[in-house]
């Protein structure tokens, strides 16, 4: 596995370090854990978007007045 050089302020890195210490974890693992968890964050945040967007497309969601009107109507139409 290749190497990198990060650079933490010491108050991250003091933290980094407890946590190592407390979880009897590398810091190593502590970072790639952390930075695996940014990457998958991120990349559900892309696919959401994504999402959000095709869906739009298909069918604009319009403005809020518009949809307070169809859910109004909707609701009335439940009784």
């Amino acid at each position: 596995m290749p190497n990198i050089s990060i650079y933490l302020n010491d108050e991250t890195l003091e933290i980094v370090r407890a946590k190592s210490k407390v979880d009897k974890l590398p810091i190593s693992t502590i970072v790639k854990d952390a930075i695996e968890q940014y990457l998958n964050i991120s990349e559900s945040k892309k696919a959401r978007n994504h999402l959000f967007k095709t869906l739009a497309k298909k069918r604009p969601l319009g403005d809020w007045e518009e949809l307070h009107k169809e859910r109004t109507s909707a609701d009335a139409h439940r009784s």
